[in-house]
């Protein structure tokens, strides 16, 4: 499937809003080409990201009041594995969707494609919580983190293919094209020296994801708002990358990357998160600032021997994270500038 959004904009998930209505409303004012559907964490602790997709996974245990979640294998481990994998043989790819408690975000955002039915977008957008995320939860019984536990991690892995073919399915209705992302904050623990991470274990899990958005005619994706082992990202059959382009270090390894050119020679996309979602930053952000900066890291990519042209018309931007941990004013200000510096490109 060829892809060339031509720096539109779109973004990556969370909003401070505590009504899907509203958030909804602010994406589409503000995406004319790329929407995506609103996650809303301050409405419910089941939006976490942590517990988004979760509902579906072996002994996950969810603590509203305490906003506490994770792993307790205490409870029927064999009895949940056999009737989770029951599911997954069976491919029983609706089983894995979402509800309005989970995502109230996704109804609205249908029930607004409906609505729109006439409008130009040219791809739709959605997302999950990357594998491994999710297999940094602990397992309450011992501590360990299901990551370690080759069970719970593989049931993590699956249970996040499903639910990003469920979403493709549900989006394909509304557009021939649908993007996906896995939303991977905790990529820049590999190599950190604080988790002890298989990289084949996690390129595996990510192999898998990405061929499960692709068998339903899906793009995929994945952001990674922290620095990360790029060369090995962009060695993944992965249509879009995502890193945090406010970051002067995260900027410099991720252009510099010795597989960057030829990922983009195959056509792929890089969505530049130019937009700041840190507080301090944001306050101050000014369009002119932003366009700059943008310019900037395209000038520096194209100096690497790629045509400007080529690079622009393999982008995309994006706020540098979600807005969940913003203020509806702040969170505002981003889609703001966001929608105007895809209108100045």
């Amino acid at each position: 499937m060829k892809f060339e959004p031509q720096s539109a904009a779109t973004i990556i998930g969370s909003f401070p809003h505590l009504k899907a209505e509203q958030a909804c409303a602010l994406v589409f004012s503000a995406l004319a080409k790329i929407p995506a559907w609103p996650q809303l964490p301050r409405r419910s602790f089941l939006e976490d990201m942590t517990n988004q997709y979760s509902m579906r996974l072996p002994c996950f245990s969810v603590d509203e009041k305490n906003k506490k979640s994770g792993f307790d294998t205490s409870r029927d481990l064999s009895g949940e594995l056999e009737r989770f994998y029951t599911k997954i043989i069976e491919d029983d790819v609706e089983y894995f969707g979402t509800d309005d408690k989970h995502a109230a975000g996704f109804s609205c955002y249908i029930n607004e494609l409906r609505n729109r039915k006439g409008d130009n977008f040219i791809a739709l957008k959605g997302q999950v919580t990357g594998p491994l995320t999710l297999g940094l939860l602990t397992d309450s019984v011992d501590g360990k983190y299901a990551l370690y536990k080759p069970d719970l991690f593989d049931a993590i892995v699956k249970n996040c293919a499903m639910s990003a073919r469920w979403q493709v399915r549900r989006l394909r209705e509304f557009s021939d094209t649908v993007i996906i992302f896995f939303d991977e904050p905790s990529l820049s623990v590999i190599g950190s020296g604080f988790y002890a991470v298989d990289r084949e274990l996690v390129a595996g899990a990510f192999n898998e994801i990405i061929r499960g958005i692709k068998s339903e005619g899906g793009l995929a994706g994945t952001h990674c708002c922290g620095n990360a082992d790029w060369d090995g990202i962009l060695e993944l059959d992965l249509d879009i990358i995502n890193f945090d382009g406010t970051d002067e270090l995260i900027i410099d390894k991720f252009i510099n990357s010795k597989n960057l050119i030829p990922f983009l020679k195959k056509g792929k996309t890089i969505a530049w998160g130019i937009v700041p979602t840190v507080k301090d930053k944001i306050e101050k952000a000014t369009i002119e600032e932003i366009k700059m900066n943008y310019d900037s890291m395209i000038a520096r990519l194209a100096s690497r021997g790629v045509e400007k042209e080529s690079i622009l018309n393999q982008s995309m931007v994006t706020p540098s994270c979600g807005t969940g941990t913003l203020s509806v004013a702040l969170s505002e200000k981003v889609m703001s500038l966001l929608s105007e510096l895809s209108v100045k490109i």
